[in-house]
C-alpha cells in the first residue's frame, strides 16, 4: 500500500486550471481517481473520508462508462473496464444502485441542514443540472446496454456510447447561428442544409471544442516549395 501511494499522475496543471484547461476531461478524470482518493484518506484520516469515497466512486463510474477493449481490464487491473455480456451484470447494480443512491443522500442530507439559506445550500452539493445529467446518462446507459444484450449482441464496449459527435453536430449549428443562439425552425433547417452541402463536398471537415470528432485521420497538408508568384506592387 505504501508504494501505491505515490502512483498518481497529479502535475501543476491539475491544480491551476486555465480556462482552456478546465474544458480538459483528462485532467478532471486523473484527479477523480482511485489512487487519489486513497492518498486522501490515508494521510488525511477520517475528516477526507467522504471526499475520498466521492473520488472512488466516480473512478468506478468512468470505468464503467469507458471500456474501450476486450482485454483492457486484465491488462490494467479494473474489472470495470471489462465489456459487458449478461443483463444481470453486477456494474447495472453499482451505477444504479451505490452511485445515484449517493447523490440522493447528498442532497437530502444538505435540505435537512438548519440555519442555512438556499444559495448556502446550493453550494454545498452539486448543481441540479449536473446531478439530472448524471441519473439521465446512467439510466440510458443502463436500459440501452441491457436491450442490445438481450436481442443477442454477445458483448458491449461502454466507450461506444458517446455523444461527441451530436456535440460536435450542434456546435457547428452555434457557429453558423454566431450571436444568434435561439434559431427558428426554418432558420435550422437553412443550416442544416448548409451542413449537409459542406459535408457532401468536403472530404474531411476538422472538428472544433472538446469532441474527438466522427473523422478518422486527417489528411496531411500538402507542402510546395515552388516560389510563389511576386505581387505587383503599385
Amino acid at each position: 500500500m505504501q508504494g501505491q501511494l505515490y502512483r498518481t499522475k497529479l502535475k501543476y496543471d491539475h491544480v491551476y486550471l486555465t480556462p482552456t484547461s478546465t474544458m480538459n476531461v483528462r485532467l478532471a478524470a486523473q484527479v477523480f481517481s482511485r489512487s487519489v482518493g486513497r492518498i486522501m484518506s490515508a494521510y488525511y484520516g477520517p475528516e477526507m473520508a467522504e471526499t475520498s469515497k466521492f473520488f472512488q466512486l466516480v473512478d468506478r463510474f468512468f470505468d464503467c462508462l469507458n471500456g474501450r477493449s476486450l482485454h483492457e481490464a486484465i491488462r490494467t487491473r479494473k474489472p470495470d473496464l471489462a465489456p459487458y455480456k449478461q443483463a444481470d451484470d453486477p456494474r447495472f447494480e453499482f451505477l444504479r444502485g451505490e452511485f445515484l443512491d449517493y447523490f440522493s443522500n447528498w442532497q437530502a442530507s444538505v435540505t435537512a441542514r438548519p440555519g442555512f439559506t438556499k444559495q448556502e445550500r446550493n453550494k454545498m452539493v452539486l448543481s441540479h443540472q449536473t446531478i439530472e445529467g448524471i441519473i439521465m446518462t446512467v439510466n440510458a446507459f443502463v436500459e440501452s446496454t441491457k436491450y442490445l444484450l438481450r436481442q443477442g449482441v454477445p458483448y458491449i464496449l461502454s466507450q461506444v456510447f458517446c455523444q461527441d459527435p451530436l456535440e460536435e453536430h450542434v456546435g457547428r449549428h452555434r457557429g453558423l447561428g454566431a450571436r444568434h443562439d435561439n434559431p427558428t425552425v426554418h432558420q435550422f433547417s437553412y443550416q442544416e442544409n448548409q451542413l449537409r452541402l459542406q459535408r457532401s463536398l468536403a472530404m474531411t471537415i476538422n472538428p472544433k471544442g472538446n469532441t474527438a470528432g466522427r473523422t478518422g485521420e486527417k489528411r496531411q497538408p500538402t507542402v510546395s516549395n515552388s516560389p510563389i508568384k511576386k505581387i505587383k506592387r503599385n
